[in-house]
This record gives C-alpha cells, sequence and structure tokens, in this order.
C-alpha cells in the first residue's frame, strides 16, 4: 500500500479480496453493470518471495506439492504460473450419482451452463472452436470412437496471465481501485454484517476498507485458512461444523505405460493440436454407463510423453512464447541462449506446429497414460490451522491429504477399460504397482487444484456458503473459490469457478 484508503470517502459497493482469476473476471463483470469496485491484493504486481511466506504449510499427510509450489500472492494470482487449461464440469458432476456418497451440486449444469459462455470470452477464447467435432475437422480428420472411453478436447488460453490479459482494465477503468501488498487479516463485523476488512502490509502498515458488499477471491486452501482463523471466534458460517472439511484435489498418477501399434494413427489421435492460434489437448472419459455400472468416480486420462528431448521442446515454447507476447522482460539471457543453441529442434516445433497443426513429439519418447480422477466428495482430507503463526501473525495452514482405496480402484478401472478399448491403437501396460493399494498410493500425485472445505449447500446444516455463494449467517459475504465446490469431477476447476464468478456479479449488481 503506496497510502492508506479514505476513511471518509463513501463506501464502495463491493469490496474483492483476492486479485487472482476469480477477483479479475468479477471485477470486470461488476464494473460493466455499473459498481465501484475495490480490490485488495496481499500480493505485489508480480511475485515476490516475501509475499509467498504466508502460504507456508504444515502437511500431516501424503506429500501435496501444490501448497508450495502451486500457489501464488499476486497480481494475477496462481494464472501468473498456470498452463490456463479450460474445461467445463461434466453433466453427471452436477446430479447424485447413488454409488458416490456426498455427489451433486443443489445447482443444475443448466443454470451454470450461460456462464460458462460468458466466461469463455473473459478468457480469451472467444474465437476459439467450442465444437470437438469442428476442430477434429480443421485438421482433416475424423473424431476417434472407442468402446467406454469418450474423446473430448480441452482448450488452452491464448494468454493465461490474467494480470496481462486484462491489464488494461485493471490499470485504466475508474470503476475498480486496485491494493496490492494489502494482506486482509481479519473482519470487522456487527453481528450477520460485514462492516469492513482489516488489511496490514508484511512492513505493518494497516489499514481498514469498507464495502457495502464483500467478496472473498482467496483461492481453496487459502478460503479455508481465513474464515477457521480464531479471532472470528462465533464462526456463523460454520454451524455445520465442515469448514475445512472434505477438501479434494485431482489425482495424477502413471497409471500405465503405452506401446503404439501404428505410431502415425497414434500421434494422429493423442498429440495436441494448434489451430488458428488455439491449442487443443486431447483426452479420454470413462463413459458414464461404465462408470455406474461399475461403481466408480469421474476419472478421464491424457497422454504424457516423456523424454529429456520433450523438457528441452517445452522450455524453448514457453520461451518463445513469451517473446511472441512482447514479454520479453521476462526471458532471462539463458532462455535466449536456450534458443539458438537448440535451434534444430525449435525449427522441428516451428515445422510440426505450423504445417501440421499438432504438437511435435521427440522421438522414442516413453508414453504414459497420465489418469486423473476425482476425489470422493466426502473425502477426509482436511484443512485445519498449525500452531505457528505467519509473518502476518495468522496461523499457519495445516493440510491431511488423503488419497482413498476408493479413488485408486477408479483408475485401476480406466486401465482395464483403456487396455481393452485402445487396444487396436495401442498396447496398454499397467504399472506394476497398480493392484496394490499401498504401494501404488505413494505414486499419486495432486494436480495443483485446490478444492473443497467451504461446501456449497441450500441449508447452513450441509455446508458454508448458499448458492448465491454468501456465507451461511452472514448479509453481506460471499466466497468466490473452488473451495465451495461439493464434488470436483476430473475437470480443471478455473473454468467452473470463472462461470461462478460471472454469475455471482449478476447477483451482486441486482442487490
Amino acid at each position: 500500500m503506496q497510502a492508506l484508503p479514505d476513511t471518509a470517502a463513501q463506501p464502495a459497493d463491493v469490496c474483492i479480496v483476492g486479485a487472482g482469476a476469480a477477483g479479475i473476471v468479477l471485477a470486470i463483470e461488476l464494473a460493466r453493470q455499473g459498481k465501484h469496485v475495490l480490490m485488495v491484493e496481499g500480493g505485489g504486481p508480480r511475485i515476490e518471495e516475501e509475499s509467498q511466506d504466508p502460504y507456508r504449510s504444515e502437511i500431516i499427510g501424503l506429500p501435496h506439492n501444490g501448497i508450495h509450489i502451486g500457489r501464488f500472492r499476486a497480481k494475477g494470482g496462481s494464472t501468473t504460473r498456470w498452463g490456463g487449461q479450460i474445461l467445463e464440469l461434466d453433466d453427471e458432476d452436477f446430479i447424485h450419482r447413488e454409488w458416490v456418497p456426498g455427489s451433486g451440486w443443489p445447482i443444475s449444469k443448466q443454470e451454470l451452463a450461460p456462464y460458462y459462455s460468458r466466461a469463455i470470452t473473459l478468457e480469451g477464447l472467444a474465437q476459439a472452436n467450442l465444437s470437438d467435432e469442428a476442430v477434429w475437422r480443421e485438421i482433416h480428420l475424423k473424431s476417434p470412437a472407442f468402446p467406454d472411453l469418450e474423446s473430448f478436447f480441452s482448450r488452452w488460453c491464448p494468454e493465461p496471465d490474467f494480470s496481462y490479459l486484462h491489464r488494461r482494465f485493471l490499470e485504466t477503468s475508474p470503476a475498480v481501485d486496485l491494493w496490492l501488498h494489502a494482506n486482509v487479516t481479519a473482519l470487522v463485523r456487527e453481528g450477520s454484517k460485514i462492516l469492513g476488512v482489516k488489511a496490514r502490509t508484511l512492513s505493518g502498515v494497516e489499514a481498514t476498507f469498507r464495502a457495502h458488499q464483500y467478496v472473498f477471491a482467496l483461492g481453496g486452501i487459502e478460503s479455508c485458512r481465513f474464515f477457521l482463523q480464531p479471532e472470528q471466534a462465533d464462526k456463523p458460517w460454520n454451524r455445520s461444523g465442515l469448514l475445512g472439511h472434505h477438501y479434494q484435489d485431482h489425482i495424477i498418477a502413471p497409471a500405465a505405460t503405452l506401446e503404439p501399434r501404428n505410431p502415425s494413427a497414434f500421434h494422429n489421435i493423442f498429440d495436441n493440436v494448434f489451430s488458428r492460434g488455439f491449442k487443443y489437448q486431447p483426452k479420454l472419459r470413462l463413459s458414464p454407463r461404465i462408470q455406474k455400472q461399475q461403481r466408480s468416480l469421474n476419472v478421464a486420462a491424457m497422454v504424457i510423453y516423456k523424454s529429456d528431448t520433450e523438457a528441452i521442446a517445452a522450455q524453448l515454447k514457453m520461451t518463445v512464447r513469451k517473446l511472441l507476447g512482447g514479454k520479453w522482460k521476462q526471458a532471462s539471457s539463458s532462455e535466449i541462449f536456450a534458443l539458438l543453441r537448440h535451434s534444430p529442434l525449435l525449427a522441428r516445433q516451428i515445422y510440426r506446429y505450423s504445417v501440421k497443426h499438432r504438437a511435435y513429439v521427440a522421438p522414442g519418447c516413453r508414453i504414459e497414460l497420465g489418469v486423473h480422477t476425482e476425489q470422493d466428495p466426502l473425502s477426509k482430507s482436511t484443512i485445519t490451522l498449525s500452531e505457528n503463526r505467519d509473518s502476518l501473525g495468522m496461523l499457519r495452514t495445516r493440510l491431511d491429504w488423503h488419497v482413498s482405496d476408493n479413488e485408486i480402484d477408479a483408475i485401476r478401472t480406466y486401465v482395464k477399460v483403456a487396455q481393452r478399448s485402445l487396444a487396436s491403437v495401442a498396447r496398454v501396460v499397467p504399472h506394476p504397482d497398480l493392484d496394490d493399494y499401498d504401494r501404488f498410493r505413494p505414486l499419486c500425485g495432486d494436480n495443483y487444484h485446490h478444492m473443497g472445505g467451504m461446501r456449497l449447500s441450500s441449508s447452513p446444516s450441509d455446508g458454508v456458503v448458499d448458492l448465491n455463494l454468501r456465507l451461511h449467517g452472514m448479509d453481506n459475504g460471499y466466497v468466490c473459490s473452488a473451495a465451495v465446490y461439493p464434488n470436483s469431477g476430473f475437470s480443471n476447476p478455473t473454468h467452473t469457478l470463472l462461470a461462478l464468478a460471472v454469475r455471482l456479479a449478476d447477483h451482486l449488481s441486482a442487490i
């Protein structure tokens, strides 16, 4: 904070705590509808080591990488480092599945559909092809068909960093005041009404921000941590006792390797597609029929190519992306020298990209079936508080992350189906430890997708926020975070979160 907010000024219409993807999209939509918005972000204009300190956490369950290397406290939040993959939740994710306790949302996919469409534009994908069949036609191929596995594409934001994508809005909109290095540490409350939020810098400067409505867009883990802090003694939003419970991530596991029978046909099906400046990644989901028959969680997979050359090619691609995007200052001298040193490899990438409209894959690489599954909606994983305090005086996060037998069963089911369904294009070789829960469990990693812990529910007895994302028991406090997801499917969470942000903007504008 370069200065203190004017305490004599009229309160803003909405105060948004957090300037990541959800906060930025919410601010844009509110500004378009004539609202004056305060954005309060704990980090700075870019990632800073000292601003990351509040994210240092205690892990008491399985190892969890994303809690430390998948969260970024800065303008743009985690979009400053993510890949930008966009996927809707499946229709089945919104309905109760009798074999999956706790499954289903209290809102329908149909209700969220128009907000998914509006989010696409805010993600920079308005000109992308939204029809999978049309993408296959663009590259003159037919959509692949496999028994019990359904082919689909994910789409990737051409500019994943929302602080850069929406920089003009953030820098020039008269409707939005953005405060950086302002870490919100506590609420100012009077009963069920929030009167303000207290913030402070790491150097100790303190301020209070006031508005008529407050939205906390802090990320999945940080949202739970903030509302668990002991200073909010009565916690009216936690009458259910579920705050911090049923945390979920997406499990990613090297479930099998693939040996193509016809390499040309295999790569036609599974290599990433690049068309008219947009990236599309082929994936295969387990069909709803087999999920029901096998009583499986929702699960999908993608092909992962692994080799030293693949790693170099990925780094070259990132460097070129920075340069073409005008981010010259972000490209280090070592990255530029690597471009020159590996120019023959870069030339092969460019040819494959510009002529064939597909990703370059190095010959002889190891091919893995990367299976990613949802976790049990009533997962045993929890977010609680450590006894240790961060540099702001707040208790740190303690994460107890579990991978259940049921979740490993879903991965096993997928591999067995893939062995049969993909037999014409590849030999599927299961991981040797797949049938041993204790040996395979340590191979299951998190996907940096932080969901659950502040469950969306119709009743205060069943969750933490209501159908409009308002905290149960509060008049003017909302949570716009993947923490509210009752269950999470296998899809990357950001697209659904941004659809919820657009929906929330409409709700707040109507108040």
